[in-house]
């Protein structure tokens, strides 16, 4: 694997708004420690948090932050993750695409809990919101209920047993379609980023597919600074942004401080001889300041 060393730009992490364990205060206070001076904060198909965070002043004046969202799509029959960065978090036709977001998480919701108790388990549903505040229950929500209420040994032993891909609880939701995510993001001002691409489980071939549909559906760029990387996997990448004429991105998709493996602002260095996202975010600033 490629060494991962601290950089002052994090564009891939989460908050309480998601599937994050920390509140924004915690956050940016972590950041700050870690030296991270530009942070995207890349909830999942929300930028509720970065709304918060400027309605209520909490982002340091040593921070800058970008508003990102991680939305979830279809392609090819799989779940794929593309990050936005640079949305109109604001808009009208961003806060529309969060609600129907939140419409089919709340319908995967329902759908989870209705199987775990016909299962046989005993699962509170006003207990595993509460949990997720102040963001939507999901997944890891409702696993940590079921280690809390005695039901289960730890997290690990949940997605074994109930929730992991292939049992129960693995309900696939009806994402939205590779393009109309790209549209989405790009609608709003952001642009579209294939979020840790090595974790697909791709062959080489298919790898080149995804990327050739996501460039041809407006894709601008493609993460290749990610955590756990392979160094052929990292230099396929580089390749194959050059070719589609993509900017490179990373960052550490941080969640939670007890995955001590994982570190914010942390991760594989950048490669110095393709353009990154980071030169598109710099030109937006300086043109929203005109």
């Amino acid at each position: 694997m490629i060494p991962n060393c601290a950089h002052e730009w994090e564009l891939h992490c989460h908050s309480r708004f998601s599937d994050g364990s920390l509140s924004l205060p915690e956050l940016f206070q972590l950041a700050q420690q870690n030296g991270v001076q530009h942070l995207a904060l890349t909830d999942h198909d929300t930028c509720a948090g970065y709304r918060h965070a400027v309605d209520n002043q909490l982002v340091p004046e040593d921070l800058t932050l970008y508003p990102a969202a991680e939305l979830s799509c279809i392609w090819a029959k799989r779940t794929l993750h593309i990050v936005g960065l640079g949305i109109d978090a604001y808009s009208e036709q961003w806060l529309a695409i969060e609600k129907d977001y939140d419409r089919r998480r709340e319908k995967r919701f329902q759908r989870i809990v209705y199987l775990l108790q016909k299962n046989g388990l005993s699962v509170d549903e006003a207990a595993i919101r509460k949990l997720a505040e102040p963001g939507p229950p999901a997944r890891p929500h409702i696993a940590q209920y079921l280690v809390d209420s005695g039901q289960a040994k730890n997290i690990a032993a949940v997605f074994k047993r109930w929730l992991g891909q292939g049992q129960l609880g693995d309900v696939k939701s009806h994402w939205p379609d590779l393009i109309d995510a790209v549209a989405a993001i790009q609608q709003c001002g952001g642009i579209a980023v294939i979020a840790h691409p090595h974790r697909y489980k791709l062959t080489w071939t298919k790898a080149r597919e995804l990327i050739a549909d996501f460039s041809a559906a407006g894709g601008r760029g493609i993460e290749v600074a990610c955590i756990g990387i392979h160094p052929d996997m990292s230099k396929f990448l580089v390749a194959q942004a050059q070719e589609h004429d993509l900017l490179v991105s990373g960052g550490s998709d941080f969640h939670h401080l007890h995955t001590q493996w994982l570190k914010l602002g942390t991760y594989p260095m950048w490669p110095n001889h393709v353009t990154s996202v980071k030169e598109w975010l710099l030109q937006r600033d300086v043109a929203l300041a005109r």
